[in-house]
């Protein structure tokens, strides 16, 4: 019998800062270029970022990301893997 692994992570990222429409747009564009993310979210109201990537992507990449986005800072408020 062969074992398939297709495991992703779900990342849901706090993101100080974002205030408005253009923020959230940047935050998503910005978090969606990381090889290996494969679906962003973003809720403007709850200021959040919910990102399902593969299997193995570093949290502290997604970070960086918004960080250098502009005057955001990004933290991880929740993390499962399935």
């Amino acid at each position: 019998m062969v074992s398939l692994s297709f495991a992703e992570e779900v990342f849901v990222i706090d993101v100080e800062g974002m205030t408005c429409e253009m923020c959230q747009i940047a935050v998503k564009r910005a978090i969606s270029q990381i090889n290996g993310v494969k679906r962003v979210l973003t809720s403007l109201n709850n200021k959040i970022a919910v990102v399902i990537a593969q299997d193995g992507t570093k949290e502290d990449l997604l970070l960086k990301a918004i960080s250098n986005t502009g005057n955001y800072k990004g933290t991880v408020i929740g993390k499962t893997r399935f």
